[in-house]
């Protein structure tokens, strides 16, 4: 169960909100819908707010596809080495965003638990103060295109080392 808005940090209630997170994932999860035609894994949902959210990996993630995302990882080994512990740290948050989107229907998942965006979400906003809040929702963009050229969820988690 979830953690009541009185008895949560403020600082934590306002950068992992529910509405935020969910944005970021379904985001995520459009992109790769349209880019690999298919659904997106339910595995993957679980990579999203800690690759994304943690700041020196969104800053050192490429501006496009083009660059192999294993050979991205190998590169910036150093923003790895403890991401099984900040996945597992995510958890909670990432459900509870899930939660959120399947509540407001911006989320299904079929038979196969394969995730499927639908709807529309937040927009970008054009003042300069949103800069980050921008750029955060550019690189879940990028990172749903990412993943849907190296669909293999084995081989992802095993790379980031993560284990069940």
């Amino acid at each position: 169960m979830s953690i009541g808005w009185t008895e949560r940090n403020t600082i934590v209630a306002n950068l992992f909100n529910p509405a935020f997170c969910g944005e970021i994932i379904r985001i995520a999860i459009k992109e790769y819908n349209k880019h690999s035609k298919t659904e997106f894994p339910y595995a993957f949902a679980f990579l999203i707010l800690p690759i994304v959210l943690h700041n020196d990996t969104r800053k050192r993630m490429p501006r496009s596809v083009t660059t192999y995302f294993f050979v991205w990882v190998e590169k910036n080994d150093d923003l790895f080495f403890d991401f099984a512990k900040r996945t597992k740290s995510m958890v909670k948050y990432t459900k509870e965003a899930m939660m959120f989107l399947l509540a407001h229907k911006k989320l299904e998942i079929n038979e196969h638990a394969k995730l499927i965006a639908i709807g529309s979400g937040l927009k970008i906003m054009k003042k300069d103060e949103y800069e980050e809040y921008n750029n955060i929702l550019k690189k879940a963009a990028m990172l749903g295109k990412w993943l849907s050229t190296t669909s293999d969820v084995k081989s992802i988690y095993s790379f980031l080392r993560i284990t069940p």
